[in-house]
């Protein structure tokens, strides 16, 4: 599964909009913001890097941040995104 599979289910079971991956599979700040917001985290988001936010998102969620869930550049990995859908699926999708 690509990265933009992974991150259209996480949109689905949230309620989101579809966020497109660009040039690269880089995944846009603008959807981590998204999902955030969705999980009541808005306060928290201001000022984030996408790392950063990344690692919010999943432990508020209840999961321990791996640091294999980013690689130079600001770019969060396909496992991070396994990770989520994983998660966000067994709560959020009915």
């Amino acid at each position: 599964m690509i990265k933009q599979e992974l991150m259209d289910r996480i949109s689905r079971a949230l309620s989101l909009r579809s966020f497109p991956v660009s040039t690269g599979s880089t995944e846009p700040r603008e959807f981590f913001v998204a999902v955030a917001n969705q999980l009541g985290l808005g306060e928290l988001v201001k000022r984030q890097g996408k790392v950063e936010l990344a690692k919010l998102i999943l432990e508020s969620l209840g999961e321990n941040w791996d640091d294999s869930y980013y690689s130079d550049g600001a770019t969060i990995t396909k496992k991070y995104f396994v990770k989520l859908v994983e998660v966000v699926e067994s709560i959020f999708d009915n």
